[in-house]
């Protein structure tokens, strides 16, 4: 839902900004979601699971390469900037969410 409203207030900065804006956000949602598995991982292998950890770090690898080839491949870096930072709020949405299923 934030990510729609950030690619909606987007929309008068033209199509390359939409554009830019989306495929960072599309970046940081799938980022989340391995986040998320990753550290039910960690937790479970225990603090010494090496394993879990390489995880992580390749986990890391591929969103910097991620959002290395989406600005060589032209993307805006100001709308990129704001679409990979819209997690930020959604995250907190998300874990207010989860903690009152708890």
């Amino acid at each position: 839902m934030v990510l729609a409203l950030a690619i909606a207030g987007a929309i008068p900065y033209g199509c390359h900004a939409v554009w830019s804006l989306a495929l960072a956000g599309g970046i940081q949602v799938v980022n989340l979601a391995v986040t998320e598995r990753s550290v039910r991982l960690v937790l479970a292998a225990g603090p010494s699971g090496f394993a879990a950890q390489g995880v992580l770090f390749l986990r890391l690898l591929v969103v910097l390469a991620a959002v290395f080839l989406a600005l060589k491949a032209g993307a805006e870096p100001v709308p990129f900037a704001l679409g990979l930072l819209a997690i930020v709020p959604a995250a907190l949405w998300h874990g207010l969410a989860k903690a009152r299923e708890a």
